[in-house]
């Protein structure tokens, strides 16, 4: 029990550590509605991207295109959001594959347990990395910035 309370300890400090290394200190003197410091575990708010100076959210344009422009951008936010938090989870399934091989005592299907769900997280670890990339670089290209 002590070593799975370490190990879980172990866990949360390394998951929440790193985003918080990444975070961005908001200051009052910034402008308010800057939404590249107001990222909570390096995820993005649903109206990134579309607020204006005076801190409302941009009113799609009247045409088709400027109402998809608008609708997508929320889309590929969430959409990012998502494949970030499925990292996070993936890390921690890399944390508890590793426990699981680590303690598995010579057991050899606790052991093998163990190395197909490390091979399956590093896998969806990937992917969703990927995800990000792609939604990332969408997003640039969809709303020029």
């Amino acid at each position: 029990m002590k070593k799975a309370l370490i190990s879980f300890v172990i866990v949360l400090s390394t998951v929440f550590g790193v985003s918080w290394l990444n975070s961005t200190p908001v200051f009052a003197a910034d402008n308010e509605c800057d939404t590249s410091g107001s990222k909570f575990f390096s995820l993005k708010p649903w109206y990134a991207g579309l607020v204006e100076d005076d801190c409302s959210i941009k009113t799609p344009d009247g045409d088709a295109d400027g109402i998809a422009k608008f609708v997508w951008t929320i889309v590929l936010n969430i959409l990012f959001d998502v494949t970030v938090m499925v990292g996070y989870i993936a890390i921690i399934v890399i944390a508890w594959g590793g426990y699981l091989y680590m303690f598995s005592r010579g057991d050899v299907g606790r052991a093998e347990r163990g190395k197909k769900t490390l091979i399956a997280a590093v896998i969806g670890l990937i992917i969703a990395m990927l995800a990000s990339v792609i939604m990332n670089t969408i997003s640039v290209i969809l709303t020029g910035k």
